[in-house]
């Protein structure tokens, strides 16, 4: 009798786990489609992620890498940081002349720029803080980046270049940067992009993710979300080269359900352009790095991220394209250039 009440029980179980995942399927073609067509009409949007710091390790001029993306390849979307570091290199002193002149930059070709603030923003080693703060005491740190976030949104609040704030750079990933795990709370997060949405109420407000396969549920929320999308990279855990197993379909079906169950838009913030070897880029020779990014590989991450039907994408690698064409490798800047030439968005 025992055996039959369990053996009934089995399979009353089973029943149910293949009806929900059949519901779950189900729900999930109807969501990718709802994006589909949610998203259908908008225009192609490619922009570029730039770092001076980044540039500099390449031992190329900074403002002439930046002026050649918007003067040579034609970029009309920005994502640029505005260093903790460098902005507020004294306590108390702020020294906007890097960020200004980027922003002005772009002002005088029309482009538009997302500026990226917070404590840990793009590029390695991702946290940027001023050599007077002790990063190791998150009471000190929620206290100062208060002053410093509210300086930088003041002082750009007003100009119409700014398109969106990003606040921090996948903020909640701890296995990348120099950066005390203690200071990357999502606490700490909701606290700084409340006070950005206090100080200006008028432009969206970024955050992104580097997690290429899990689902922010937890929050905090803003306006837009922000995934990277990266195909081939050199892994530590597998000690050698490794290609991302999903599809474009897989980010599509995850872009579909943030954007129902978080009403933010979608947007990829890292789409890769660049090479990622066992070393920095700058050195690696071009064969090596030829192992997870040429022209061939980007054209295929382009198709790749257009299978997420995601329409707004920021490409990842302008400082190492523009260091390669400076040192007689110009085939990745070329095809750059081809692609933002052949877009809706160079219009």
């Amino acid at each position: 009798m025992l055996v039959s009440k369990l053996k009934n029980w089995a399979k009353t179980l089973f029943i149910i786990l293949v009806g929900a995942v059949y519901a779950l399927a189900i729900i999930s073609i109807v969501l990718m489609y709802w994006y589909w067509a949610v998203n259908l009409n908008k225009p192609e949007v490619i922009g570029v992620s730039f770092s001076q710091p980044q540039a500099e390790r390449y031992g190329v001029d900074w403002q002439a890498n930046y002026s050649a993306l918007l003067d040579d390849l034609n970029f009309k979307n920005l994502r640029i940081a505005a260093y903790w570091d460098r902005t507020e290199p004294t306590q108390g002193q702020f020294d906007f002349s890097q960020t200004d002149w980027m922003v002005e930059q772009a002002k005088k070709r029309g482009a538009k720029v997302t500026l990226n603030i917070g404590q840990k923003l793009i590029r390695s080693p991702e946290c940027y803080y001023p050599s007077w703060l002790n990063k190791n005491d998150p009471a000190q740190v929620q206290t100062q980046i208060d002053p410093y976030l509210a300086a930088v949104v003041n002082r750009y609040k007003d100009n119409p270049t700014i398109e969106a704030w990003q606040v921090e750079n996948e903020f909640l990933l701890k296995s990348f940067g120099n950066c005390p795990g203690a200071n990357l709370t999502n606490s700490q997060l909701k606290r700084e992009v409340e006070l950005v949405r206090g100080l200006d109420k008028t432009r969206p407000i970024v955050l992104t993710q580097s997690d290429q396969f899990g689902f922010p549920l937890k929050g905090p929320f803003a306006d837009v979300f922000g995934i990277s999308l990266y195909r081939y990279v050199w892994s530590s855990l597998f000690d050698g080269y490794y290609r991302y197993p999903q599809d474009g379909n897989y980010n599509w079906l995850k872009a579909a359900w943030i954007q129902f169950l978080t009403g933010q838009q979608i947007k990829i913030h890292e789409l890769q352009a660049e090479a990622w070897g066992p070393v920095g880029n700058e050195y690696l020779s071009f064969n090596e790095a030829s192992k997870t990014m040429s022209p061939r590989q980007f054209s295929e991450n382009i198709a790749y991220g257009r299978q997420s039907q995601i329409k707004n994408f920021d490409l990842w690698g302008a400082e190492w394209w523009y260091w390669l064409k400076e040192n007689g490798r110009p085939e990745m800047w070329q095809s750059v250039k081809d692609l933002v030439a052949n877009s809706k968005s160079a219009s």
